[in-house]
């Protein structure tokens, strides 16, 4: 198997992830801590209410494993930003540090997915959205630094990949109030991405809003699609707190990708044949199986016994939720059995990216996926239908009229 293009696999399976933790594994795989005394002063200049911003960088062990602990610390004259302001700041940082066009829709990726998240759970016009802890000078650190530093190792052309994100259990406080684990951004960024997350038993906050919002952007391979690579560096990123359980780390570990054919993983198709139940039952229950985490639903005309004109519903689906679906089948549907089928999946190589467009004076980000053909060439892109829609509902256009749009700027071919 040849060489195929650098890879970046992302661990954050035990412990899951937060900005600090990302931020010490690329320090650890060799990017330079002045380039984040660099983010701190760009920060300071461009975003208002924020000074003293200073980056502390700790080699430190956590479970008997050497990581990088990175602390941002700075002083405050606001309580709360609006998203906007965040953004309107972070534009501003993106040309002070010459970020590649990588880095900058990297960081306007995943300010839009916090924005969102947070738009979502408190039910706020994403723009206006009052970010709170997450509006501060860190988090914006933090995402500049993971842009900065992934420019600087020459990883923001490669190809990430994360396995599912540990969340921890029991509650955790912020703006004077208890939530449960994970925390309500948390949960709402990981579930608008369809992104597979892992509960423990450890009572404690593992995964931020920041973290998984940079691991959900940074990602272009979900938990199934294991690539073969040559490991060549491995990075640990340490969380502030010591935990009993765990080694409170994140691993990045980069390598070359291998030319091989496709990927694989393995799934479970369920299956039911009905005859008596109407078009309306059967597209309710399409609709909350594709809510509840399956992977695909698809409808078939059959012949059943005596002639008489059916369907085959078929599920593709992770293992993990076939017994939930299986339920939600025959609750919604009357049938009185499924059949379940482990099957192995190929997988054509592919590659994510992130385009702007600009709809009616207003810009959008949307994420595309392309399959990728002997020696890493393109064979064609599709643009995420969740971003389509969202553009639709924000500018009135239809899902064509902003597939057209899209088609006259062309699928990046890099990201």
């Amino acid at each position: 198997m040849r060489a195929s293009g650098r890879a970046v696999i992302i661990d954050a399976s035990s412990s899951g992830a937060s900005g600090d933790k990302f931020l010490g594994a690329l320090i650890d795989l060799g990017g330079s801590p002045k380039s984040l005394d660099k983010v701190a002063k760009v920060v300071e200049d461009n975003l208002p209410g924020a000074s003293h911003i200073h980056v502390k960088t700790t080699r430190v062990e956590r479970g008997e494993i050497s990581a990088q602990l990175i602390e941002v610390r700075s002083e405050e004259k606001v309580s709360k930003r609006k998203a906007s302001d965040l953004q309107s700041a972070a534009a501003k940082c993106g040309k002070a540090l010459d970020l590649s066009e990588w880095g900058t829709a990297f960081v306007e990726s995943v300010l839009d997915t916090l924005s969102s998240a947070e738009s979502r759970v408190h039910s706020h016009s994403t723009r206006e959205v009052e970010l709170h802890e997450l509006g501060s000078a860190d988090t914006l650190a933090d995402i500049l630094g993971v842009a900065s530093l992934a420019d600087e190792l020459e990883l923001s052309g490669a190809r990430w990949w994360c396995g599912p994100v540990g969340v921890g259990t029991g509650v955790t406080e912020f703006s004077g109030r208890t939530y449960p684990n994970p925390a309500p951004a948390v949960a709402e960024i990981l579930r608008s991405h369809r992104f597979p997350m892992k509960t423990n038993s450890i009572q404690f906050e593992l995964t931020t809003p920041t973290g998984a919002a940079i691991a959900v952007n940074l990602a272009s391979g979900s938990t199934g699609e294991v690539p073969v690579i040559t490991p060549h560096k491995i990075g640990y990123g340490a969380g502030a707190k010591e935990l009993d359980q765990v080694a409170n780390i994140l691993r990045l570990t980069v390598g070359e990708l291998t030319e091989t054919e496709h990927a694989h993983d393995e799934v479970v198709v369920l299956e039911t044949n009905l005859d008596d139940v109407s078009g309306e039952v059967i597209g309710r229950a399409v609709e909350r199986l594709m809510e509840a985490g399956a992977r695909d639903v698809s409808i078939t005309p059959v012949f059943m016994k005596k002639n008489r004109p059916g369907q085959l519903i078929s599920i593709i689906a992770d293992k993990a939720k076939s017994e939930r679906l299986a339920d939600l089948l025959m609750e919604e549907t009357g049938t009185l059995g499924v059949r379940e089928m482990p099957v192995s999946r190929h997988i054509s190589r592919r590659a994510s990216g992130t385009l702007a467009l600009e709809v009616g004076g207003k810009k959008f980000q949307v994420r595309v996926k392309r399959a990728l053909g002997a020696a890493a060439n393109p064979q064609g892109g599709k643009v995420e239908y969740e971003d389509l829609r969202r553009i639709s509902n924000e500018t009135g256009l239809s899902i064509r009229e902003l597939q057209q749009i899209v088609k006259t700027r062309g699928i990046p071919r890099g990201g």
